[in-house]
């Protein structure tokens, strides 16, 4: 049999990838709701450690590699993080598919959002050096809801998808297998 460590960090590397691979390509200007499908199939599937991990080094790669992306480091990191953890402990709790999603929306959608604005205004006033367009972002950035109807529009979006998918996911013998890895 498969050493357990090893079986984890396996499903959490593809995890990652899928993540990596997937937010850029099926997304919606401003709101990258396949991050949300991964946290809510990792909250069900890894838990809230494992799902946190995997929205942090997932955020770190998009932001050295994709470009767009380190212009809103901190949204990155802000936005699925606190997501993917609730996703994973509301799971836990209730041991029911539609809690990972309340997870997802709460600490991505809402959570995420509201820490975004203070630290956006931070960061894009830092890093304007002079550049109006920048400063002009900053200052839109001081309403503490301006991320909210894009992290919201993104997990509710994302939350639908990630259902449906658990759903067949939780038809495979394998996905139960690898649930219980995790809880172990």
């Amino acid at each position: 049999m498969v050493n357990q460590k090893t079986t984890k960090l396996s499903v959490l590397a593809i995890m990652i990838a899928l993540d990596v691979f997937l937010s850029p390509i099926f997304r919606i200007e401003g709101m990258a709701f396949m991050s949300s499908v991964v946290n809510v199939i990792a909250g069900i599937l890894m838990g809230p450690i494992f799902a946190l991990i995997m929205a942090l080094i997932t955020a770190v790669i998009r932001i050295l590699t994709q470009s767009g992306v380190a212009a809103v480091a901190p949204l990155a990191i802000l936005g699925a993080g606190p997501g993917a953890f609730l996703a994973g402990v509301c799971y836990r709790l209730w041991k029911k598919d539609w809690a990972s999603w309340l997870g997802e929306f709460i600490g991505t959608g809402l959570i995420g959002s509201i820490l975004s604005a203070p630290v956006m205004v931070w960061y894009w006033t830092f890093s304007a050096q002079g550049d109006s367009e920048l400063l002009a972002k900053a200052s839109a950035a001081q309403s503490l809801f301006l991320f909210t109807p894009r992290f919201v529009g993104a997990t509710i979006i994302g939350g639908i998808i990630g259902m449906f998918l658990v759903q067949g996911l939780k038809r495979l013998p394998l996905f139960t297998r690898l649930q219980t890895i995790f809880i172990s």
